[in-house]
């Protein structure tokens, strides 16, 4: 385990522990996403965390440097994914962080405090709680997680007995259970580098194939899966 995983892996869960029960949540947009006070909470600590132990990298986040691109040598940072779920107190949500370095990604952590699940990967492979994880794929029952409305409403139409679609509403679940074998591949529909950067690494190091092109980022856990949701999402 190389020591930038091990340090974002400690990071995101200590950053969990910021979270306190009298959050206030405002209206982020006029499209129905929120924001609360603990994304800004936490992402302030991981940004000052992270300044403080590696000074020259940039840092790519959902609050505070939304605007800015992906760099060779970045941090990319989600403080609470899957926002919606946390403020009505559905524990699917979590804080994750991936690493870039010399251009290309190296590094993730994931955690899921209601669920105490702790996901990371690099070079190594992919762990949850400290044992190696592995995507799987079930070839006569294929279930996708996927986020994206428009996405939703075109895989619910192609549902078949064989290709089933689910959505938790946070893509950090999506990923994360995808990587472990809970279901054949993941997608997501926007191009928030946060929402999917770190779940895909984690899938390809639990041995996933990706693919991406603009608003169409998918992980699977066979090159077959991939096919299968690719081809039904560019119908």
């Amino acid at each position: 385990m190389e020591k930038i995983t091990i340090f974002l892996a400690k990071l995101v869960k200590h950053a969990a522990n910021l979270v306190t029960s009298d959050f206030e949540v405002k209206a982020k947009d006029d499209k129905g996403d929120v924001v609360t006070n603990m994304d800004t909470k936490i992402e302030e600590f991981l940004i000052l965390s992270l300044k403080n132990k590696y000074p020259d990298f940039d840092i790519v986040s959902e609050e505070f440097n939304s605007k800015k691109k992906v760099t060779p040598n970045c941090f990319i940072i989600d403080p609470i994914d899957g926002t919606a779920n946390f403020s009505y107190n559905i524990p699917l949500w979590g804080i994750q962080i991936a690493c870039v370095k010399n251009g290309e990604v190296c590094s993730a952590a994931i955690y899921l405090p209601c669920l105490k699940e702790l996901y990371y990967a690099d070079s190594s492979g992919a762990y949850l709680n400290k044992k190696p994880i592995s995507v799987k794929d079930y070839p006569k029952r294929r279930v996708f997680a996927v986020e994206g409305t428009e996405a939703i409403k075109i895989l619910a139409e192609n549902e078949t007995k064989e290709v089933k679609f689910r959505s938790n509403k946070a893509c950090c679940v999506n990923f994360a259970w995808a990587s472990r074998g809970c279901y054949s591949g993941a997608f997501f529909h926007k191009d928030n580098p946060w929402d999917y950067i770190p779940g895909q690494y984690l899938m390809e190091r639990a041995g996933g194939v990706s693919y991406n092109e603009s608003c169409m980022h998918i992980t699977a856990a066979s090159p077959e899966a991939l096919e299968i949701l690719k081809n039904i999402l560019k119908k």
